[in-house]
């Protein structure tokens, strides 16, 4: 069942007043009839009760423990408060009115504000993701850089030489797997290190993998050494060496 304040038709007595007062204060603003201080106020309070003079039983109904002592000295500011919140549809709720009074005459407006806070949750959250992702694109970017210098690096060394290359980029950012994945596909370009198994060393560390492969470099022949010299890119600098 619907609630009687946020029903289409309103059940509610109070939100049956409150839009007939603004009806018939918006007609006579359109027909140019002068209207009274408060006018959306004291049209309200008139409809719901039927005076013309605003009581402090009228304005309790805002504040139910609102006494005529209390209401002494604030009747004006009371009466203004309940004003614009009626002319602004509930939009503006100022002191000394509390936003649950403002949401009891104008219900919709608690879901609007709700909506508003959690749309704006919403953006931010989606504003903080989309940088996470874009930092994580960049970290992404510089890493795969990072990794194809390393490779690019690589395609210069000969299996006399590589260790020095191992030792250059170990203790960088680049992950230990892609360093060994790149030597092992570098590798089998290389006669002399024919006799290495990968699956052989598959759970020996790094380190050691160089170091058999700077043995299996020095063990070659001569006329092997010099072919792999020649497999490198830089043949012009070993032109000049010879």
């Amino acid at each position: 069942m619907i609630p009687a304040n946020l029903s289409l038709v309103p059940l509610s007595h109070e939100r049956r007043a409150v839009m007939q007062a603004i009806a018939e204060v918006e007609a006579k603003y359109e027909r140019g009839i002068h209207v009274a201080e408060f006018p959306w106020a004291c049209t309200f309070f008139r409809i719901l009760n039927g005076s013309k003079r605003v009581t402090v039983k009228d304005i309790g109904w805002f504040s139910p423990g609102l006494t005529a002592q209390s209401l002494r000295g604030n009747k004006q500011d009371w009466l203004a408060a309940i004003d614009r919140l009626i002319e602004s549809r509930g939009a503006c709720c100022w002191l000394p009115l509390s936003l649950s009074d403002g949401w009891r005459l104008f219900p919709e407006t608690k879901f609007q504000m709700q909506e508003r806070t959690r749309r704006h949750s919403e953006l931010g959250a989606e504003k903080y993701t989309r940088q996470r992702r874009k930092e994580a694109c960049q970290r992404e970017t510089a890493y795969q850089a990072l990794t194809g210098q390393a490779e690019i690096e690589l395609a210069f060394h000969t299996p006399e030489t590589v260790s020095s290359w191992s030792a250059r980029w170990s203790g960088t950012e680049l992950h230990q797997y892609d360093l060994e994945e790149m030597f092992w596909r570098w590798s089998e370009r290389f006669p002399s290190l024919a006799p290495m198994e990968r699956w052989m060393m598959v759970n020996q560390p790094f380190w050691s993998v160089m170091v058999e492969s700077d043995a299996l470099a020095k063990e070659s022949t001569e006329p092997v050494r010099q072919l792999e010299r020649w497999m490198v890119p830089n043949k012009l600098m070993h032109r000049s060496h010879a």
